[in-house]
């Protein structure tokens, strides 16, 4: 798919950067507005409308016309993808601001228009939008941080992109944690383990993450297989030992009361020896496995 929308960003985040040049921008500056920030705002609006609605075309959404940007596709895409707790955080050495952690798709401000519960860069659009002339204090700098931080979640989405990482390299120490942008950066939930059933290991800022590491789907299989087969040669190699066989002179083993009956019958030292052999081949995969980063889609 081409990606119309990223230069358009790139070009909208240019404009914020030469604010940033213009405005020491910290908590004392955030209400400044002015009519080049309302233009900004607005047209990142217009940017955020269109690749919304082609989001939510491209991931299910049932409605082919009259698409409302922010109760069809918004609403959409925030079910799917948890968007509400992503997290975008402002990484730009021109910024000050003490709260460096934004959740654009958090519906934190009440509308001025239905009263209920909305983003707060959508109460800005909508009143620049229809009443720009009593509408001024709209177009300030923590409104455009706001609309530009909900664009580039958008946009992110919309590219897609994974990110090979070198062998081993499950902390993704190259990752671009920028994603091309000189304001954001993002929240990158890192691998750190998979359980016996090869669940994904969640800590607990996951829905924040906009990307996370994993096996890439072919080490992931390769992983698995592995562990059926040490699982496999660990059962033919109890079966086999010499203290099974005098265990089940004495006991039978539909009556064990246990939880680990290889360990309580080889004890410390056999029960390793065992494991040792048994998961040789699930350490050569191991040395092998390939990692990934890929778009959080709470899927996962």
């Amino acid at each position: 798919m081409t990606n119309i929308y990223w230069p358009v960003y790139k070009n909208l985040e240019s404009g914020l950067l030469k604010l940033s040049y213009s405005i020491h921008i910290d908590d004392k500056q955030l209400d400044v507005y002015s009519s080049f920030i309302s233009d900004l705002i607005l047209r990142a609006s217009a940017e955020i409308e269109s690749i919304s609605k082609e989001l939510y075309k491209s991931n299910g959404g049932t409605k082919t016309e009259k698409i409302k940007y922010d109760s069809d596709a918004l609403e959409l895409l925030i079910g799917l993808w948890k968007l509400e707790d992503k997290v975008v955080v402002i990484s730009s050495p021109n910024c000050f601001q003490s709260t460096r952690e934004l959740k654009p798709f958090v519906k934190n401000e009440t509308s001025t228009f239905h009263g209920k519960q909305t983003f707060s860069w959508n109460n800005s659009y909508q009143n620049l939008k229809h009443d720009r002339a009593n509408s001024l204090p709209f177009g300030s700098i923590k409104y455009l941080f706001d609309i530009m931080s909900a664009l580039f979640i958008l946009n992110l989405y919309y590219k897609d992109e994974v990110y090979e990482l070198e062998k081993g390299d499950s902390k993704a120490v190259n990752f671009p944690i920028n994603l091309g942008s000189e304001i954001f950066s993002i929240k990158l939930h890192k691998w750190f383990s998979y359980d016996g059933q090869h669940n994904y290991g969640k800590k607990e800022d996951f829905d924040e993450c906009l990307y996370l590491t994993k096996y890439t789907d072919v080490s992931l299989e390769k992983n698995k297989e592995a562990t059926a087969d040490m699982m496999e040669k660990q059962r033919e190699l109890f079966l086999k030992h010499p203290k099974f066989h005098k265990y089940l002179e004495t006991n039978n083993i539909k009556e064990y009361k246990g939880n680990n009956l290889m360990w309580d019958v080889l004890g410390k030292e056999d029960y390793f020896n065992i494991i040792r052999v048994a998961s040789q081949k699930q350490m050569e995969v191991l040395k092998t496995t390939e990692y990934e980063a890929v778009l959080n889609k709470n899927c996962i």
